[in-house]
């Protein structure tokens, strides 16, 4: 017989060697039971790699059935066992530690105060005001002072169930479509009181082209019912340059005149004048920047629209009209008796359809249905 301490060594590395992987399946055990059963998994269990390690040692030839390898045995059970144990723990703390919900947490923001609640109607509607002067945005010129009156001595009917930042929205977008205006930001405490920065509407031309474009004014015989709005093609030389119509004047130009700059020409020239007759006049187009040059130095020009697909708008309208439906556009507000479901709503220039947002007054709605109810909108 070996000595005990030789003994010892060979059943505590042959324990930790052979103990491990069982000791790692057991705590996976115990987590999966704490996960599916919400229990801990009893530590008994942890002891199943004793005789697992005990078992594949004398199958292996590494302990021999007997009195002589004994000690080899019981030091590689223990071992294996406590590896158990530990890893069984330590699989029921990880599985108590998780979390048991799988829903996400609702995150809301701030909303209205009670003392701003305890104001709303019976329509659960709450007043929003201005407080403070209207501030200006850098870089912009300043509001008019009739405007700026008017913006402080506004009030705006909203959801009183809403967000602070919705309500933000909501109010910005209500003042950039009742006044214009080009820029606005707002800011709404939790008493309702509103901080409100705004620029002007902005004027000119100049803030309908895109980057990489040029308005260009140019003179020649012009298609009856052309308008602003269609995609033309100007033809210039032995080049045709296309563009987008802008506005057109019908104010006796001559088609040898030579093309001007847009900047040229009063702001009375600059109005669309919907469903020209056609005949000699001029009309203002958007082109790209390296094509307007060549539109200025032609002598002549010749216009011809193009055309621009099929409108989807128009389409569902003579189809609602077909069913006998009328569409009409009425503004909501406190006494509107518009009562419809909400199909979709435009919010910056998109539709979201099926929409949980429901108009508010103030909005601009599309109503359908037959001519008595539309008739009396």
């Amino acid at each position: 017989m070996a000595p005990l301490p030789y003994e010892a060594l060979i059943g505590i590395s042959y324990g930790l060697l052979v103990g491990f992987v069982p000791a790692i399946l057991v705590g996976l055990a115990a987590v999966g039971v704490g996960i599916a059963l919400d229990r801990p998994l009893p530590l008994l269990v942890g002891i199943v790699p004793a005789p697992v390690a005990v078992a594949t040692g004398i199958d292996a030839g590494v302990f021999a059935p007997g009195f002589s390898h004994a000690p080899r045995i019981a030091m590689a059970a223990v071992v294996a066992g406590l590896l158990g144990v530990v890893t069984t723990n330590q699989g029921n703390r990880v599985a108590a530690e998780l979390p048991q919900s799988r829903s996400l947490p609702v995150v809301r923001g701030p909303t209205l105060s009670v003392d701003a609640v305890d104001a709303v109607d019976a329509m659960g509607q709450v007043t929003i005001r201005p407080t403070g002067a209207i501030r200006e945005f850098e870089g912009y010129p300043p509001l008019s002072p009739e405007l700026r009156t008017t913006i402080e001595d506004g009030a705006w009917r909203l959801p009183a169930d809403l967000q602070l930042s919705e309500l933000e929205r909501r109010l910005e977008r209500r003042l950039r479509t009742e006044y214009g205006l080009s820029l606005v930001d707002v800011s709404i405490d939790g008493r309702g009181r509103a901080t409100v920065a705004a620029a002007p509407p902005a004027k000119g031309v100049a803030t309908t082209l895109s980057a990489g474009t040029r308005a260009v004014t140019v003179s020649g015989l012009l298609p009856t019912g052309i308008e602003p709005g269609d995609r033309v093609a100007i033809a210039a030389g032995d080049e045709s340059v296309r563009g987008d119509v802008l506005s057109i004047d019908d104010g006796g130009g001559s088609a040898d005149d030579r093309g001007t700059a847009i900047g040229s020409l009063p702001v009375a020239h600059r109005a669309a004048t919907i469903g020209f007759d056609g005949g000699v006049g001029r009309v203002t187009v958007a082109v790209e920047t390296t094509a307007a040059t060549r539109l200025l130095d032609a002598p002549r020009h010749r216009i011809v629209v193009l055309p621009s697909g099929d409108n989807h708008a128009l389409e569902a309208a003579t189809l609602l009209e077909e069913a006998g439906r009328a569409v009409t556009s009425v503004e909501l507000g406190g006494d509107s008796r518009v009562a419809a479901e909400t199909l979709g709503v435009c919010s910056d220039d998109q539709w979201r359809f099926a929409a949980d947002v429901s108009p508010t007054e103030g909005d601009r709605a599309f109503v359908a249905g037959t001519s008595p109810e539309v008739n009396d909108r």
